[in-house]
């Protein structure tokens, strides 16, 4: 299957005991930033439904409403950004709209800014 930046997946990033520190585990909706399909990897930020954030304060969460393949209001994780195969990938779930991709792309060259 191929995917495009803005679907949102279920994916399995493993299980608890594998990850360190705040990383993020488990079955979960990602989004797909960017699908490298000849080399089967997933550029993704994954969502949490955990609001542990002051998001007036911190930049690097955005809120994604319900809907399009999220069963709940969700936080897309721009500082977890990572790159996983696509034999994680579980299903798609739908796909965000086009604000709701700029939001996060914005956020994402923000955080990536090296100045």
């Amino acid at each position: 299957m191929t995917y495009k930046r803005g679907d949102v997946v279920k994916i399995n990033l493993g299980d608890v005991s594998e990850v360190k520190g705040h990383e993020q585990a488990m079955v979960r909706p990602c989004l797909i930033i960017k699908y490298l399909e000849h080399h089967n990897l997933a550029v993704i930020i994954p969502f949490s439904t955990n609001q542990n954030y002051n998001l007036s304060y911190c930049s690097v969460e955005i809120e994604i409403r319900q809907g399009n393949g999220l069963s709940s209001i969700s936080y897309a994780l721009c500082h977890q950004i990572r790159t996983v195969s696509a034999e994680r990938i579980m299903q798609k779930k739908g796909e965000l709209n086009q604000l709701e991709i700029e939001k996060i792309t914005s956020v994402l060259l923000d955080f990536l800014d090296t100045e």
